[in-house]
């Protein structure tokens, strides 16, 4: 399992055109292959801040959600709507399960 985490911080004045643009890029990504989620959230006291959590069955799942055109023009758009590049972390995950389990 391929689990990337990722975030962005929206300029205070263009949150409200950024939201809907995470929404559908959500909505998209959620239809690839071997997406099994992509969850944007806003931070509790930072509502400008954004965080989204993916997790992809493979990593070629991944690479070519990379190299969607659709996901290259949301990144194009992000530019005057956040503040700085967004980071984004890619991590292999070998297990997983409920904790305490």
């Amino acid at each position: 399992m391929i689990l990337v985490i990722a975030r962005a911080q929206a300029r205070p004045d263009q949150r409200s055109a950024l939201v809907p643009l995470l929404v559908e890029a959500a909505r998209r990504a959620r239809t690839e292959q071997g997406c099994t989620s992509y969850a944007f959230s806003a931070d509790l006291e930072d509502p400008n801040s954004f965080l989204s959590v993916e997790t992809w069955e493979e990593r070629a799942d991944l690479d070519r959600h990379m190299a969607t055109p659709e996901l290259a023009e949301l990144l194009g758009a992000l530019g005057p709507l956040v503040t700085g590049e967004p980071t984004i972390t890619v991590h292999e995950v070998s297990s997983s399960g409920a904790y305490g389990a």
